[in-house]
């Protein structure tokens, strides 16, 4: 069976009720950019039962300039901020819409986090 590639969302609260979530490459696999997939991330407030998708997208590799490229350059993401209202909010990582998209990837597995926003 091969090692699964663990997606997990993170976040910071930036201002009261303000999340911006980004994640990064998986730790469990070393992937390249073919495999790096833009990974949607659905929330729920916990404390007032709002809910949301927002997606956080890839950015490709940067190949303006000559290679040996970094492990972690294969696979950057662009930050989103969304309004969660404040409160604990819990956040998965959802990957399978955009790789039925984009076509096989590694298998990839959808994490989450729970944390509290001001």
């Amino acid at each position: 069976m091969p090692t699964l590639a663990v997606i997990t969302p993170q976040a910071t609260a930036d201002a009261p009720g303000l999340v911006t979530f980004t994640t990064g490459p998986p730790s469990t696999i070393a992937i390249t950019s073919n495999d790096c997939i833009d990974v949607t991330v659905n929330w729920q407030n916990l404390s007032s039962g709002d809910t949301g998708t927002t997606e956080i997208r890839r950015m490709p590799p940067d190949y303006s300039r000559p290679g040996p490229y970094a492990p972690d350059e294969w696979c950057r993401y662009t930050p989103t901020t969304v309004s969660t209202g404040g409160g604990i909010v819990a956040a998965t990582a959802d990957v399978v819409a955009s790789a039925q998209r984009t076509g096989d990837h590694v298998p990839v597995s959808s994490g989450f986090s729970i944390f509290e926003v001001p």
